[in-house]
């Protein structure tokens, strides 16, 4: 019986889909003009992934990352929360520690927060420190 109710549930998925999207054959007129008055999203509306960069690569680097993105450290599996940073002006880009969160592993990076440069700091588990800089552009 779980059988059939699974392959009904299958067959009506797409008919319900389909009966919650206009079709080409609707009256543009007769639409919502709220819902048309909306604009378009714009390639700058769409979020852009993190600077991913491996600590080894950054010593002496300028680093530049996108305002309302981050910058992410490659590092070895395992090793996610044994990984410290500073940075010399917070309000530019702050530190966030990596490690397990409910359920699931986050790398460490940097929080960019404001356009600018600082100064800033990674030491890893073996206690070596890369010291380089980060630039945070709008674009």
């Amino acid at each position: 019986m779980k059988r059939i109710g699974i392959v009904v549930l299958a067959a009506a998925l797409p008919l319900l889909i389909a009966g919650c999207t206009p079709t080409a054959s609707e009256d543009p007129s007769t639409s919502d003009p709220a819902a048309s008055a909306a604009p378009s999203p714009s390639g700058m509306d769409q979020m852009l992934p993190p600077t991913t960069v491996a600590p080894d690569d950054l010593e002496g680097t300028d680093v530049r990352v996108i305002l309302g993105t981050s910058l992410v450290l490659a590092v070895p599996e395992g090793s996610e929360a044994e990984w410290r940073g500073t940075t010399a002006d917070v309000a530019v880009a702050e530190f966030s520690a990596g490690g397990p969160s409910e359920g699931a592993v986050f790398r460490p990076g940097f929080i960019v927060r404001e356009v600018g440069s600082t100064a800033a700091t990674v030491t890893g588990p073996d206690g070596a420190t890369v010291s380089f800089t980060i630039t945070v552009s709008e674009y």
